[in-house]
């Protein structure tokens, strides 16, 4: 009985530690995608309408990640989608591999 303890111990902790490292390349690519998002929206208002779009793809590339979508139409307004890889060993090779985060911003 002892003899199979020890590799269902270790079997068990090498999965925990997969876990944790998955769960927390999610948590950091969503805090990434949310920040900048926000950066991405405030770059949009910032310049004028013709060049928000740009300007928002910039900053979101800058920052490792895309530019998925912006409603940068409006002046004085923007709506972007910015979405950032995620890091992992099991994740990332099941089909949720990239996290999106949204941000709204307006001139004041």
């Amino acid at each position: 009985m002892s003899s199979l303890m020890m590799p269902l111990t270790l079997w068990v902790a090498i999965v925990a530690a997969v876990v944790t490292i998955d769960l927390t390349g999610s948590l950091v690519a969503a805090a990434r995608a949310q920040q900048l998002a926000d950066a991405a929206a405030l770059a949009a208002v910032s310049t004028d309408v013709r060049g928000a779009h740009a300007a928002a793809g910039e900053v979101a590339e800058a920052g490792g990640g895309s530019l998925d979508a912006c409603d940068c139409g409006r002046t004085g307004r923007a709506e972007v989608v910015v979405g950032v890889a995620v890091e992992g060993l099991i994740v990332p090779r099941v089909g949720a591999g990239r996290v999106r985060a949204t941000a709204q911003a307006r001139r004041a």
